[in-house]
């Protein structure tokens, strides 16, 4: 991984705004600080440059004389970050955390890690290095697979999981066999543990630069002490949501999937 830059929030928000997109800049701050009047955002963004030219990466001779105080690295860096035509979005709920890949320019993308809406790490990768890179951010492991484990659930069933109140409705109005239903009570025992949150991992292509983004695909998983959770769309016209537990190989050969199909799509664009 070629590192390219540590920020804040604020940090990253002042550079995109500086670089010629305030909109997008807006949308960066509001999201980790919320909705802030005029003169607070002027006054945050007073701080900020104080921070970056700390950094070294703010010239306040530019800055005096009226041109852009970042350097053109750094601009170039905004302009491919904000330009981007494609994201993956990989969640980590309990860690307070998200990871990013921007397609940055022919086969590089950008690893964008987000801790806490508080730091930003960037650095470049290659289409090649992405499966390693999202099963080190999940760092997933198991002791003992826990073998075949499998069931079907209606969309609206599926949709319901995230609230433990309707966790019976679930159950009664399912027809699990009763395999399945062993299966359905070991699934709700791990998503209890994750606070009834699935992870995912996204794939959207980006229309416009104010982040106008379509997903056009989603992989919902959850780790388990007995292997992952994968929940899968099927052409079942009943209950299409599907549900199975792999193993390390069947992870491993899903993440090669996201890198392989990342790379296809850039290729075709």
């Amino acid at each position: 991984m070629n590192h390219l830059l540590t920020c804040t929030t604020e940090e990253l928000a002042l550079m995109v705004s500086v670089a010629g997109h305030p909109s997008i800049a807006k949308g960066i701050a509001q999201e980790a600080l919320g909705n802030k009047s005029e003169i607070e955002w002027q006054a945050i963004m007073e701080t900020t440059a104080n921070q970056l030219i700390m950094k070294r990466l703010w010239d306040q001779d530019r800055d005096f004389k009226g041109e852009s105080p970042l350097t053109m690295e750094i601009i170039q860096f905004i302009e491919k970050y904000v330009g981007s035509k494609r994201m993956i979005r990989c969640s980590n709920a309990p860690q307070h955390s998200a990871l990013m890949l921007h397609h940055y320019e022919d086969d590089d993308w950008l690893f964008h890690l987000i801790d806490r809406d508080i730091v930003h790490e960037f650095a470049i990768i290659s289409s090649s290095e992405m499966k390693e890179i999202i099963k080190e951010y999940y760092g997933i492991s198991f002791e003992q697979y826990g073998g075949k484990q499998t069931f079907s659930l209606t969309d609206e069933a599926f949709d319901m999981l995230s609230d433990p109140k309707k966790v019976n409705k679930v159950l009664k109005n399912s027809m699990f066999t009763l395999q399945e239903k062993n299966s359905f009570e070991l699934f709700i025992e791990d998503l209890k543990t994750f606070d009834w949150t699935l992870f995912n991992i996204s794939n959207f292509s980006i229309v416009t630069l104010e982040d106008e983004l379509y997903l056009e695909n989603i992989l919902f998983f959850l780790p388990s002490k007995r292997g992952i959770w994968i929940a899968e769309y099927t052409e079942d016209p009943k209950t299409p949501v599907h549900i199975y537990l792999a193993d390390n190989k069947e992870w491993e050969e899903i993440l090669g999937g996201i890198g392989d199909l990342a790379a296809y799509q850039v290729q075709a664009q």
